[in-house]
């Protein structure tokens, strides 16, 4: 699907509203009437940071793919523990997906063991227990070509830049299963994840599987946005 002709050009990076180009979370400002940023307050961090991961690793003749997840992507402002457990365990399991069928226990016994922390309450040391047993998770070798297989050790490498005092047991271990998945992916993955643009196609299909999940914890029920709304939009900035 294209982007509309009235619409700035979606392309890689963040831009001026005046250049007529736009990255899809500029694009997401707009049509939420926000003030231009790729960052708008009306899009959940995880889902604005894969958005624009997505968006600037995509070709631009791929890039359209995001035009159908622009609408989707604002108003996903809740947010909660529990919420952010449930996308980093959906992203755990996209990464299991990748994975030989007899590769995928160790990992589905750390997602099974998040899930069964989205109801409980934790302390400190739960998150420093799900810390340790992510950091002390081997790295697999396999076949992989270094590349490949470098991207997922440094997927899995997320961890320490999430640890703070907000950060509870459910997300915690929801971490590190997504944690497992990637030191385990890092020696068998079946896709093409050290091609950036390839990587991104699949992306474009993640992405949407992300605000599944966030549609389905919150019960938000997404409206699709008209084409007139699209124009007025545009018209307020141009």
């Amino acid at each position: 699907m294209p982007s509309p002709d009235f619409l700035p050009t979606l392309s890689a990076g963040s831009h001026d509203a005046e250049h007529g180009e736009a990255c899809v979370m500029e694009y997401v400002s707009l049509l939420a009437g926000e003030e231009w940023s790729d960052r708008p307050d009306c899009t959940h961090p995880v889902l604005a940071h894969e958005a624009r991961t997505t968006n600037d690793l995509l070709r631009d003749s791929d890039r359209s793919r995001l035009v159908p997840l622009i609408g989707r992507l604002f108003g996903t402002t809740d947010d909660s523990p529990e919420l952010r457990a449930r996308l980093r365990i959906t992203q755990a399991r996209q990464v299991v997906g990748l994975l030989d069928r007899a590769s995928r226990a160790r990992v589905l016994a750390a997602v099974e063991r998040a899930e069964s922390w989205i109801d409980r309450d934790g302390t400190d040391d739960d998150v420093r227990e799900a810390f340790a047993a992510a950091v002390a998770f081997p790295v697999a070798s396999g076949d992989l070509d270094p590349e490949h297989a470098q991207f997922h050790a440094d997927m899995s490498r997320m961890f320490p830049f999430a640890l703070s005092p907000e950060l509870e047991a459910a997300e915690a271990y929801a971490l590190t299963a997504l944690v497992t998945a990637h030191r385990v992916a890092a020696g068998e993955c079946r896709a093409d994840c050290a091609n950036g643009p390839a990587r991104a196609r699949r992306m474009v299909k993640d992405l949407g599987g992300l605000i599944d999940t966030y549609d389905e914890v919150t019960g938000r029920v997404a409206r699709d946005v008209t084409p007139d709304e699209v124009r007025e939009l545009a018209d307020s900035i141009s």
